[in-house]
């Protein structure tokens, strides 16, 4: 297991942030080698996939990684051969509240939400865990005075509590190391209802906030429309695209620092965005790399990417090397004063398809339409039968004004693909979250 002090990471994760940009690409490249050649020596399954690579290999000499051949050839992935699988299930399946010990005695596990197939564990060790802890505090979090501090502050999370999941094992970690003052941590299921979420967070008064943005710009509504009563001072969102329209709701609502992570359990924390909509790349200790449909790097372009190949310089455990996921991303330089790293824009994950009428559509086409609708802060499509499609919305102001007239441009968006006989309808029924993630999916059929 790589290890590293708390000191050496909060001086590498300081210094990282004041190179040039080629000074940080230069780093990235040395970061790489040593990962490259630890990986082909810890594990069967990097040894067999590189064992052609030439000795002056470039970042694109790396073969694409997936995750269903990884989570196929896991227990030769990994490079601490005691570790497998099953043990690693066992592990973020167990109840986190009752065992707080460390895989094998030095690691942590956690795993994907599966919303895109099977769950993936992620098994993280000493260096991940700290670097990453570091970006999390200089780059993501800022200065915020003793706002930390849960001996005299209350924080909340409105996440998936779930056992394995990320945020869950972060909020446990955290509750358990201030026993003494865990009454100043709530946790809130995103799962429940928005009613519920208000009167807990309501009868709790947080002065902090965590969760996905979707969950937060409905929060931020509930407090412009007055059943939200909150003075927060700091709001920390993830695992989600933070639109820079929500990011001004969140600002006008609460009139407090908004700060947004991009992240996956995958990767670690990988954009940052410290009260501004502008997500910062990690780039010290994470490669993105926006490719097109053939998987070729696109760069810095203005052309939005079919995907995204990540690469973390940290897990030298569980090595995530050109990754392959679905989000739809570009990469721009920064015009921020003083700071080089590089600007992430983001639009979400690909979208799938669905089937109405008899006919196949991609659904980004009522994305596009619905996204830019008057009032619309937060939406799904639910099909509910095979000629109809009912969108749930969160709104600003009231649905009846704004709805039907959305309901009627999707209507002729379809009749003029050819298919006159779809109908669309609208409801302020709750949205219908992810059961395994707690993210709310953009489309699903009943």
């Amino acid at each position: 297991m790589k290890t590293i002090s708390i000191d050496e990471a909060k001086r590498l994760v300081k210094e990282g942030a004041m190179l040039s940009r080629d000074e940080r690409l230069q780093l990235q490249s040395e970061r790489l080698k040593e990962l490259v050649d630890y990986v082909k020596q810890n594990s069967p399954y990097f040894a067999e996939l590189y064992a052609n690579l030439p000795s002056d290999y470039c970042l694109t000499d790396l073969p694409i990684t997936e995750k269903p051949t990884l989570l196929a050839h896991y227990n030769d992935w990994v490079t601490d051969r005691r570790l497998n699988l099953q043990m690693v299930l066992d592990y973020v399946n167990r109840d986190p509240v009752k065992d707080q010990s460390l895989l094998l005695d030095q690691y942590t596990a956690l795993r994907t939400s599966g919303s895109t197939g099977n769950p993936l564990p992620m098994v993280r060790d000493d260096y991940h865990n700290k670097i990453h802890g570091q970006l999390s505090f200089q780059r993501l979090i800022g200065d915020v005075g003793d706002l930390l501090d849960l001996s005299k502050h209350r924080r909340a999370s409105i996440i998936h509590l779930s056992n394995g999941a990320s945020s869950y094992g972060a909020f446990l970690r955290m509750k358990a190391a201030y026993a003494e003052c865990a009454d100043n941590l709530l946790g809130i299921s995103v799962l429940d209802s928005v009613d519920s979420i208000v009167a807990r967070l309501n009868e709790f008064q947080p002065e902090s906030m965590a969760g996905y943005p979707s969950m937060l710009a409905q929060l931020a509504v509930e407090q412009l429309q007055g059943r939200l009563h909150l003075s927060i001072k700091h709001l920390i969102t993830s695992a989600e695209m933070l639109s820079p329209e929500n990011y001004h709701l969140l600002k006008q609502a609460f009139q407090c620092t908004v700060a947004n992570n991009y992240c996956m359990t995958e990767g670690g924390e990988i954009a940052m965005a410290h009260d501004t909509p502008d997500l910062h790349i990690n780039e010290d200790w994470i490669i993105v790399e926006p490719v097109d449909k053939n998987l070729q790097p696109l760069g810095m372009s203005d052309e939005w990417s079919d995907g995204v190949l990540i690469t973390d310089l940290s897990n030298f455990a569980q090595p995530i090397i050109r990754y392959h996921v679905g989000d739809v991303i570009r990469i721009k330089p920064s015009d921020e004063p003083g700071n080089t790293l590089p600007i992430m824009q983001i639009q979400g994950r690909t979208f799938g398809n669905y089937t109405i009428c008899g006919k196949t559509f991609n659904v980004s086409g009522i994305f596009a339409k619905t996204e830019v609708w008057p009032d619309v802060v937060r939406f799904q499509f639910v099909q509910t039968a095979d000629d109809t499609i009912e969108v749930r919305v969160v709104c600003k102001s009231d649905p009846e004004l704004t709805m039907p007239g959305l309901c009627k441009q999707l209507q002729t968006f379809l009749t003029d693909l050819g298919c006159p006989d779809a109908k669309f309808t609208w409801s302020t029924e709750p949205l219908i979250p992810n059961k395994r993630g707690g993210k709310i999916p953009i489309y699903i059929k009943l």
